[in-house]
């Protein structure tokens, strides 16, 4: 079990918390009610012990905001008190039971014993709810309904993740793959409608139907967090809200979801046919530095659309880089700031190894875990706050997410197909079509053609390619990574928020 105990005075309990420790339970501590809010919105405890009389913030308040960042934390309130006003009080704010000073080592283990039992009935509780939630009947037709059962399931891998048995997150893994299954045949049913845009909002529709709107106000930036996911972005939102009030939707990444197609579509207001067709100098078709128009190709954009007032682009690799560019971003004569961060390589490098990753981050779970506590800390929290305390509108979105593969699938073609893991495209391409989506006609969904008979396939759910000359070492050195560029949840439903400082 793992406590986090608040109280302003736990230097007096100090023997307590080595006593804990020595009974094999992690035991983390905090001196105020800020300092434990903020360990408790970048870690996950199952229990929290918590000082009711504090200097500052007191511990009712502490169990207020506690709630509100988890309201299946377990809290066991340390008083002096036995009062039944303060008791009710509490229990009215989901307190779950108490600790009264002064107490004995005997008496602290036997509340932590109590919250351990109601712990597994939380567990057993939460299995029975599960299944009855992954039953309910649900539009499957429509995007906002596959956009509503995403966050559904990110909410239910969250849970599982923290109460369930092994079996029951196995049983979670198999529903988002089966999900996956159905967003797949969902979204190439539909797709061709939505690039004419009878459909959710596209990559290169964000500035205009997101951000535009915010121009006739104060200063707007927009952060585009590169390969940032829905379920990353959900655990973020616990940190900034002190700082912000917060309002988040979701548009959808064109094909392929990968930076060339869908972060130039975001900066040039434009699908990538498009772009080759208007600015054939912007689009790039070689393997490197296919993103390096982005300045560019947003300029034409807000020409376009008439803007007036200076903007800016930038783009940051390293969290150094982000800190060195805040004079060029505070400058109130920027009415209109882009700033692009390498999320996912900031996230992902943090961790030194490939073989401490594996060990760090097994499953989903552990990476939105991950992603908490290394925003906790990052410079791109730093500046958020900075931004915070200014008059200004902040628009926090990605280019797409990105989906741990697991499957591979064999790709025959040229020597000029492309490289990507998650999707290819040049001449002769032959796929096994129930592991990907082959596109034989580019033009039709707004993709340009590199050569003559130019076809690209797209990978379904968790597949990736390898090819037939070394496929066992393919697959090995390649399964279990983080890739973007094919079709499933998880890549495709982005989330865009606006922010507004308090």
């Amino acid at each position: 079990m793992r406590i986090l105990w608040i109280d302003d005075e736990i230097d007096m309990f100090r023997p307590f918390v080595y006593a804990l420790k020595d009974k094999g339970y992690e035991v983390e501590t905090a001196t105020n009610g800020p300092d434990g809010l903020e360990l408790a919105k970048t870690r996950d405890f199952d229990l929290v012990l918590l000082d009711e009389i504090m200097t500052g913030m007191d511990g009712l308040e502490v169990l207020h905001r506690l709630k509100q960042i988890d309201n299946n934390l377990l809290v066991a309130m340390v008083t002096k008190s036995d009062q039944e006003a303060l008791i009710n009080e509490a229990f009215g704010k989901l307190v779950d039971d108490f600790v009264i000073k002064p107490f004995t080592p005997v008496q602290l283990l036997a509340v932590i014993k109590r919250l351990l039992e109601k712990q597994q009935l939380v567990s057993s509780r939460i299995a029975q709810e599960y299944m009855a939630a992954m039953n309910e009947p649900r539009d499957l037709d429509s995007w906002q309904g596959w956009v509503e059962y995403y966050r559904l399931l990110g909410t239910w891998q969250r849970l599982l993740g923290r109460y369930a048995d092994a079996g029951l997150q196995e049983v979670q893994v198999d529903r988002r793959r089966e999900a996956n299954v159905g967003f797949n045949r969902f979204v190439e049913a539909e797709y061709h409608c939505w690039l004419s845009g009878k459909g959710p909002t596209l990559s290169h529709q964000v500035i205009e139907r997101f951000v535009q709107p915010h121009w006739a106000g104060p200063n707007t930036y927009l952060l585009v967090l590169d390969a940032m996911r829905a379920d990353q972005w959900e655990a973020i939102i616990p940190l900034l809200q002190d700082y912000f009030d917060i309002s988040t939707d979701s548009y959808c990444s064109i094909l392929p979801t990968a930076t060339p197609y869908s972060r130039n579509a975001i900066f040039s207001g434009l699908l990538p046919l498009d772009i080759q067709r208007r600015h054939p100098k912007h689009w790039v078709t070689e393997e490197t530095g296919q993103n390096r128009h982005e300045a560019e190709l947003l300029g034409e954009q807000l020409r376009r659309m008439k803007f007036e007032g200076r903007h800016l682009y930038i783009k940051v690799a390293h969290g150094d880089e982000l800190e060195g560019t805040r004079t060029a971003l505070l400058d109130k004569n920027v009415r209109f700031a882009a700033v692009v961060i390498n999320f996912l390589d900031l996230l992902i490098h943090s961790i030194k190894t490939t073989r401490l990753l594996d060990e760090i981050v097994p499953d989903d779970a552990a990476l939105v875990g991950l992603t908490r506590v290394w925003f906790a800390s990052s410079p791109v929290f730093e500046f958020m706050k900075t931004l915070a305390r200014r008059k200004c509108t902040v628009i926090v979105t990605s280019d797409h997410g990105f989906i741990r593969v697991k499957r591979p699938t064999l790709i025959y073609g040229s020597r000029e197909i492309s490289a990507n893991l998650r999707y290819k495209h040049g001449p002769a391409i032959r796929v096994e079509e129930r592991d990907a989506w082959l596109i034989g006609s580019p033009e039709k969904y707004m993709l340009p053609s590199d050569h003559l008979g130019t076809k690209y396939a797209i990978c379904r759910s968790d597949y990736y390619f390898i090819y037939p000359t070394k496929p066992r070492e393919y697959e090995k050195a390649y399964k279990y990574t983080f890739q973007h560029g094919g079709i499933s949840l998880e890549e495709m439903i982005v989330p865009i928020a606006t922010l507004k400082s308090h």
